[in-house]
């Protein structure tokens, strides 16, 4: 096995240990072009690291499917409680840069 081989190896030995199985770790390039990228069990990158950036982690197809559930989640709330607002304004119960809450709970 030649020299370069050897340490090809022992780099992937040790991203392995560093970020355990199922995870997979491959090493890419040489001197400041190089590169580590990190894949999760389903081979989706989830994590880079270059010399002049750093770290930088990559969303799962699955993360971004949960980000997507919640920013629509915001928005449906966002664009109910703008309709209310609107609403309000238009029959009257709205005053100068004062919004007037009849139904605000103490309680809550």
């Amino acid at each position: 096995m030649s020299a370069m081989k050897e340490v090809e190896e022992a780099d992937k030995k040790w991203l392995c240990m560093l970020f355990g199985i199922p995870y997979e770790a491959k090493y890419q390039g040489t001197g400041t072009g190089s590169a580590i990228h990190v894949y999760n069990e389903e081979g989706e990158e989830v994590l880079t690291y270059t010399g002049g950036v750093g770290w930088q982690e990559k969303e799962t197809k699955a993360e971004s499917q949960v980000h997507s559930a919640l920013k629509m989640t915001y928005y449906e709330a966002f664009s109910e409680a703008r309709k209310a607002l609107n609403s309000e304004e238009k029959t009257g119960s709205v005053g100068e840069n004062i919004i007037l809450q009849d139904n605000f709970d103490m309680k809550a």
